[in-house]
């Protein structure tokens, strides 16, 4: 993948060095009126937060969703008066651009500098794709500034890991890190996701040779690297590789290779706005009656279309991908999905219903914990913001290294790394023309696969 160079911040001001004590907790997803107390009653001051997120072009199914969730939350806690006397300010920044039709990182790393710059912004939740998250990690670690992302899977953005130094993925982990790491999410890894979804190629499918095409894209081509690797530890073969351009609009070539090799299984490592769909389209335009497997770049309503868009109506049906793990069935997500049916019912389908799109109740939660991070460095100095920006934001981050969060997702912890403790996700499949939960997957510490609901 090229690598961009960004412009970098300097910001000064001390770190702060004293130990901040650990987030709140709620057991609601929706935090109460009564989470205003502990002296926060006279903070005086608008404290701003933002979401960096792909909300147009070949990606307007996706961002959107995380960016209601966390705007849901920024609302809930203003009316809750979570803060006190202090009020939270909302900035929606868009990575997508026309040139790219989606996500761009170039577009990100501006969104990041622009906020980096404005020294009440204290937060950003986001950015969706991890080749966005590349670009804008090392200008918010400079700046001190916390981001949250709800998406990225790629595990070089917080571990060195062996893949991260292939020379067809190159990301130097550390590097990124130009000042404090100030980066975390709340979705596990492709380490995790590649585990399932070769499990998921070998033993539910039962697919022994497999034809892997990526986008060569941070997370699509980091992906398909680490699904080959454990598809072949797991017995399988890869019978011909296909790395390709993320504006790739047909596929037919390499349908007719796969045809040849004798693929008994597509895999897709990418977005439905890099392919993902067109890919399906073209597999029945090449009478190539394989299944088809992907991970949370291809779930989404563009890849049903885009399946659908050939001379075969139904295309997108039997396909399967992995994403996040579906949380619509826990009693914790409950309160969100009743909050954002009643919020954005007048918004056009399918924004009106956060069901639709999994990652809806991740960035609701990674703006609650931001919120709640920010709670605690208000009330670890007197009930006010730091004067200092930087000292302010140092706290922020210190908070949520301790964080200790129920709610939608259930309870949410971080690792040193920045990374959630929570593995797993969802085996997703089109039935009756849209994305219905199969079977949740999670990984144990030694490597093994099982099914968790």
């Amino acid at each position: 993948m090229q690598k961009r160079t960004v412009g970098l911040l300097s910001v000064s001001g001390a770190i702060l060095v004293a130990a901040v004590s650990a987030c709140g907790t709620s057991s609601s997803s929706s935090p109460s009126a009564s989470s205003g107390g502990g002296g926060l009653a006279s903070c005086k001051g608008t404290i701003s937060v933002a979401t960096d997120l792909p909300l147009t072009g070949g990606d307007a199914t996706d961002g959107p969703f995380p960016q209601r969730g966390a705007q849901l939350a920024v609302e809930q806690a203003n009316s809750n008066h979570t803060l006190g006397g202090c009020t939270l300010n909302y900035t929606s920044k868009d990575d997508s651009s026309v040139a790219q039709n989606g996500h761009d990182p170039a577009q990100g790393a501006q969104n990041m500098t622009a906020l980096a710059q404005d020294p009440s912004v204290v937060g950003v939740v986001g950015p969706f794709n991890s080749s966005v998250a590349l670009t804008e990690i090392p200008v918010a670690s400079q700046n001190h500034l916390a981001m949250i992302s709800p998406a990225n899977t790629n595990p070089c953005l917080t571990v060195a890991l062996a893949v991260c130094s292939d020379p067809t993925v190159n990301i130097p982990t550390n590097s990124l890190y130009k000042g404090p790491h100030t980066y975390f999410r709340v979705i596990a890894t492709d380490n995790d996701q590649s585990q399932i979804l070769a499990y998921i190629a070998t033993k539910v499918v039962n697919a022994t040779k497999a034809y892997v095409i990526d986008d060569q894209q941070a997370y699509g081509h980091g992906l398909a690297v680490l699904f080959a690797k454990y598809y072949q530890a797991d017995g399988g073969t890869v019978v011909g590789n296909a790395s390709l351009p993320s504006n790739t609009k047909t596929f037919a070539t390499q349908m007719s290779d796969a045809q040849s090799k004798g693929a008994q299984l597509i895999f897709f490592g990418g977005t439905s706005g890099d392919g993902c769909g067109l890919v399906r389209r073209d597999m029945g335009a090449a009478g190539l009656n394989l299944p088809i497997l992907g991970g949370d770049g291809c779930q989404d309503e563009k890849f049903i279309t885009d399946a659908n868009s050939g001379s075969k109506t139904t295309q997108a049906e039997g396909s399967q991908a992995t994403s996040a793990p579906d949380v619509t069935k826990l009693s914790s997500s409950t309160a969100f999905y009743a909050a954002y049916a009643q919020r954005f019912a007048s918004d056009p389908k399918p924004y009106n219903d956060a069901k639709n799109e999994p990652y809806s109740p991740y960035g609701y939660d990674a703006m609650n914990i931001l919120i709640q991070a920010i709670k605690t460095a208000l009330t670890s100095n007197g009930g006010q913001p730091p004067s200092d920006s930087t000292k302010f934001r140092d706290a922020v981050v210190s908070a949520l290294r301790n964080t200790a969060w129920d709610g939608a997702l259930g309870h949410t912890t971080f690792d040193s790394n920045g990374d959630t403790t929570n593995t797993g996700f969802t085996l997703y499949k089109v039935a009756s023309g849209a994305w219905t939960g199969v079977n949740t997957y999670a990984v144990d510490t030694s490597g093994k696969v099982s099914v968790k609901s």
